[in-house]
């Protein structure tokens, strides 16, 4: 058209492989994610974590608690082997009471077990004769005790408690000193001893028991193996130089102590009569005694 004048213009250039803005917008949505997305994410991630963490927490408590008992079950059994070794090696010691003559120390009674044994814990490799006394008491209440169990598995339990405490032997004279007298009895007689007192000596063997006795096992004499052996009593009456054949301790353990329960511990023991020693004969016999041997 005459008089028309175009104007041109210079376009503006586009990049390569780049579209116009509403494409440019769309693949910058696409390749991130909003705030909304990342608080998801992050809470996600703490549920995970805190659900891992009271796993974890009840995982070591459960082991903590089985490791705990498991302890103490090791001490219990500790304990009871403890016990049938040391009723299983007494002897029948003949102590010498001041006027009250000669009689085998053993004191047996339903709460409180006195003999004379080669078995001790304290020196368990040690040889020797050892005053073995079992007393069962009342937890005195609050008061830490020196124990094979609360000191390794914590923790003072109310109840009863078997104590132990143990002293060398050093001659009759010495352990005849102990006897308070000989009770005569239709039966034979009862050693009389003072009241257990707890010093610095005992030890606890088992505590937290709800009942703990003592029981001893008299042999019926000429006994047939198809008849009655003998009885249990709570109460030894020695009808001369004789121990129980058999000795047993029924405890109890109360139902918070979580130890094991019921336990009777029974062991047989070995030598259980005494028998004098032979009288030298001649003067062969007395050389003998004296350690003098002829060539």
């Amino acid at each position: 058209m005459a008089g028309t004048i175009c104007e041109l213009r210079p376009q503006p250039r586009v990049k390569a492989g780049i579209a116009d803005s509403g494409q440019l917008d769309a693949r910058y949505r696409m390749s991130g994610f909003t705030l909304l997305e990342l608080l998801v994410s992050i809470t996600i991630v703490a549920l995970l974590a805190a659900t891992a963490l009271f796993a974890w927490r009840v995982g070591v408590s459960a082991w903590e608690k089985a490791d705990t008992q498991l302890e103490k079950d090791r001490h219990v059994l500790a304990a009871h082997q403890l016990l049938q070794e040391q009723i299983a090696s007494m002897v029948p010691y003949e102590a010498r009471a001041e006027r009250r003559g000669r009689a085998v120390f053993f004191q047996g009674e339903g709460e409180t077990a006195r003999f004379v044994s080669r078995y001790s814990l304290a020196h368990r490799a040690a040889s020797g004769l050892y005053l073995i006394e079992y007393h069962v008491a009342e937890q005195p209440g609050g008061n830490p005790s020196t124990s094979l169990l609360s000191s390794r598995t914590g923790g003072v339990r109310a109840g009863k408690q078997l104590l132990l405490r143990e002293t060398p032997v050093r001659g009759n004279e010495e352990l005849g000193a102990r006897i308070a007298d000989i009770e005569s009895d239709p039966e034979g007689f009862r050693l009389r001893l003072p009241a257990f007192e707890r010093d610095a000596e005992t030890v606890v063997l088992l505590e937290g028991l709800q009942e703990c006795r003592f029981e001893y096992f008299r042999l019926t004499p000429n006994a047939q193996p198809e008849g009655d052996l003998g009885n249990w009593t709570d109460e030894w009456v020695s009808r001369g130089n004789e121990l129980p054949s058999a000795m047993r301790i029924h405890a109890v353990s109360s139902e918070d102590s979580g130890d094991l329960r019921p336990v009777t511990i029974v062991a047989a023991i070995r030598n259980f009569t005494w028998q004098p020693p032979p009288r030298p004969q001649g003067v062969q016999g007395i050389l003998e005694i004296l350690g003098i041997r002829l060539r």
